[in-house]
């Protein structure tokens, strides 16, 4: 949907929320760039905000097959509880050569999506909550998003 046809509410983040690894290495910091020390977000036509913290994203305890790409989305809500949503995993030989697409998962219900990570898992498997989001068994990419992007990431 454009923003040309809301007639009533919507759903963005208004701020560039500065994802970023954590101080702890396992989770990731809202670290807002404009020098606003936040983010103001929008669920259903109503405005929020939540401050630039460290530690704010905790990954859900699940595991990345070794090899494979997968999207995981920022979501808040009203109430300034982060979660993540888990995307389909990839082959990350597939995505880097034009085989396959990855996908944006689907944000969970009352949330805003401020952003996303992305996780390539070298030979080992990635296990979210666990592995360190930097090192040599990683490769970590972070996206600021005003809303999940229509098209796929295609490399």
């Amino acid at each position: 949907m454009n923003l040309s046809e809301l007639v009533r509410g919507g759903t963005f983040c208004l701020s560039k929320a500065g994802l970023a690894i954590g101080g702890t290495t396992t989770k990731a910091k809202i670290l807002e760039p404009g020098g606003s020390s936040g983010v103001t977000f929008v669920i259903k036509g109503i405005s929020y905000y939540v401050a630039s913290a460290d530690n704010l994203i905790t990954f859900t305890a699940n595991s990345q097959t070794a090899l494979y790409s997968c999207i995981y989305l920022v979501c808040i809500n009203s109430s300034n509880t982060i979660t993540t949503v888990t995307g389909t995993e990839v082959l990350t030989a597939d995505i880097t050569s034009g085989k396959k697409v990855l996908t944006w998962p689907v944000p969970t219900v009352n949330t805003c999506c401020i952003g996303a990570i992305r996780v390539d898992a070298g030979a080992s498997a990635f296990t979210a909550g666990t592995t360190a989001l930097t090192g040599g068994t990683v490769t970590v990419t972070y996206y600021d998003l005003f809303a999940v992007p229509e098209a796929p990431l295609t490399s």
